[in-house]
Parts: structure tokens; sequence; C-alpha cells
């Protein structure tokens, strides 16, 4: 293919060469050397012309295209070089562009120089987001690389703030966000469930002293399952009831459940091994009452009463959860903590000037920022 045109063009430059010759002589006519330099010069953009064109089907691909920029550059030079700048473009295009590059260049890479001022990227421990942000690039991203990195972030959050997250990319049109948010989803859950059916499993086997404590442990993993909004429905209400239920037999003391036990093992019969103790001590109809017995008082805690008033308000049941917290505050509870759970309650019972006084003694004194100092703020405005 550059065979015939380098030809033409060699041709026609020894013609343009030959032409200028006989223009230079000394028996040629002022009119005819006019002519033949004419003749030299179009010869020689004739020449320039084919030999552009057969050094260019010579170079590379990457540096033929777009055809037009590396033609006209190689005719230009052409052009004003007449024998060097074919000499030259033939030299740089036999042994230059075609032979291979040395081994001094393959580890060689371009790396952009950073315009100042300048500042190495800082790699976070946590992620920078709010899970307000998180929720906003899950809404808002239009690229759906970037909503399943926001719901990756979500692992370094607490599972109460990540259900926001997760809430919103379980509809996510993209299967690749929406199977992600399910999984973490259902990870968490799954976390907690297991540890209550090992507890609960183990339970029947435990001496009587640490049954106790092993029915705290299931009614706070209880209660974490539905604090987090990890379940909703039917499934909250039953692991809700579930933690009241166990949180009601850890605040007996060990001689009412036995004649708990006692009682209803007489009237009943004997119960399945599989059955818990729990749901053997505490039937529904005598789990709804706390107790007041002096005996129970000593044995719970103030964290279990606690523990008991914020299922009971869960559970709705204001009049129940007032004792629970005031039993709490009873046994040591810091009425810093007790107060904002008792304006609440105020606060369903629509008793205003209660959620005033509960919210004034529950706040700390230069507080700024915290959700309870802003509501207390606005109360007491």
């Amino acid at each position: 293919m550059y065979r015939q045109p380098m030809l033409v063009g060699v041709t026609a430059e020894v013609l343009a060469g030959v032409l200028l010759w006989l223009s230079a002589g000394d028996g040629a006519a002022a009119g005819m050397a006019k002519w033949a330099i004419l003749g030299a010069i179009a010869f020689h953009a004739i020449s320039s012309y084919f030999l552009a064109w057969g050094f260019w089907q010579l170079l590379p691909r990457r540096y033929k295209l777009p055809a037009r920029r590396p033609l006209g550059f190689l005719f230009v030079l052409l052009l004003i070089l007449p024998v060097a700048g074919a000499l030259g473009v033939l030299w740089s295009v036999v042994s230059a562009l075609k032979q291979p590059r040395g081994r001094a260049f393959e580890g060689a890479r371009i790396i952009r120089l950073p315009e100042l001022p300048f500042s190495p990227p800082v790699i976070y421990e946590a992620p920078p987001y709010s899970q307000g942000a998180l929720r906003q690039i899950v809404h808002f991203a239009p690229r759906p690389l970037k909503r399943l990195k926001a719901v990756m972030a979500t692992r370094h959050m607490p599972p109460r703030d990540a259900m926001a997250v997760w809430s919103k990319a379980t509809r996510d049109p993209v299967d690749d966000v929406r199977l992600l948010a399910y999984a973490m989803l259902d990870n968490s859950e799954k976390k907690l469930a297991d540890r209550i059916l090992v507890l609960t499993e183990a339970l029947p086997d435990l001496p009587v002293r640490r049954r106790n404590a092993s029915h705290k442990t299931i009614a706070a993993l209880c209660w974490e399952l539905v604090y987090h909004r990890l379940v909703q429905g039917a499934v909250r209400q039953h692991w809700l009831a579930t933690a009241r239920r166990h949180i009601e037999f850890a605040l007996m003391s060990p001689d009412h459940v036995t004649g708990k036990v006692s009682g209803h093992g007489a009237g009943h019969g004997s119960r399945p091994a599989s059955t818990t103790l729990a749901v053997a001590a505490l039937p529904s109809s005598e789990s709804r009452e706390i107790p007041e017995s002096p005996a129970a008082a000593e044995a719970a805690d103030a964290d279990s009463w606690m523990l008991y008033g914020r299922i009971l308000l869960e559970a709705n049941d204001l009049a129940q959860a007032k004792k629970a917290f005031a039993r709490a505050q009873g046994d040591g509870m810091g009425e810093q903590k007790v107060a904002p759970w008792l304006a609440e309650i105020a606060f369903h019972e629509r008793k205003f000037a209660d959620v005033r006084r509960h919210l004034s003694a529950g706040g700390r004194r230069g507080e700024k920022g915290r959700d309870l100092a802003l509501v207390t703020a606005w109360w007491n405005r």
C-alpha cells in the first residue's frame, strides 16, 4: 500500500531537483528559468503529498487517527524541508516508532501533580456521614454504586440509627442495594434471636439462683430487638410480650416464684420439658401487675425496674409503667434518667404541666445541642 505513493513521491522529488538544476544553468533563458522554478515547486508539492501519504501508512495505528492531523503535519514538514524532511521522517518512523521501547519505560507511570494546597485523603475509622446524610444518599443518589456504599457504611452504626437507612434501601429499585439491606437487617436480627434461643433452651437446666439473671438477659435481648426496630408488626408484639414476661419473672423473689410454679402445676398438671420456666411460672392472666410484695422489692434492682418501665411504656401500659419508674427511682436510679420517661408518660396522658416539670428536673444545666436539651428548652421557653 505504501510503496506506490512513496515511489510517486520520490519520482516527483527527482523531477523537481532536475528542473532546479536546469534553471540554474548558464545557458537557460530568463523565461525558461522562471517556468522551470515553478515546475520544480509544483513537483515538490506533489512529492510532499505522496510522501506524506506513504509515511502516514507506515505509522502505528494509534498515531494515524484522526487522519487529517498527522497527514497535514507530515505534508507541511516535507514541504518546508525538501530533502532533510523526508530523510528525518523516514528515520523517525523506521527507528523510533517501529522499534520496541526499552525496559526503562516499562515501570514508568505518569502521575498528575496535585493542586496546591495539597493534603492526603483522610481515612476515618467510622464513616463521616450521619444517619440523615446516609438516608439522603440512599434516597437521592442517582448511581447505584453510591447507594450501595451508603448501605455498607451503616455497618459502623448502631442498629437503631441504621434501621432508617435499611428501611429505605429495602425499597430500592436495584437488586444489589435491596438485597444488601435485607441481608444486614436479617443478620442483626438473627444474632439477637440466636442468643435468645440459646439462653431460653438452657434456662430449665440452670440452678435456681442463676435463673433470675438469665431471665434479665433474655428480657434485655428481646427489648433490644424492639428498641432497635429490627422487628415490626405482630413479630414486634411477640418479642415485647416475651421481654415483659421474662422481666416480670426476674423481678419476683425466689419464694414467690416457687409458690406460683407449684400452684400452677397442681391445678393444671405437669408441663412438657420443652416449656420454659418463665412460661410455666407466669400465665398471661397473672403477668399484668407489678409485684407488690416486700421480698420482690428487695430482690429487684433499679436497672431491672427501669427496663420493665420502658417495656411497659412501649406496650402503652402507662399506669404500670409509672409505677415501675417510681420503683426504679426508689431503688437508687437517678432522677435525671427517670424524669424523661415520666415526662413521656405525662405527655401521653396530656398532662403538659407535668411534662414541663419532669423535663426541668431531668435536664442538666448548661447542656446544649443534645436532643433532650433541645426538647427541654422548647418546653421551658
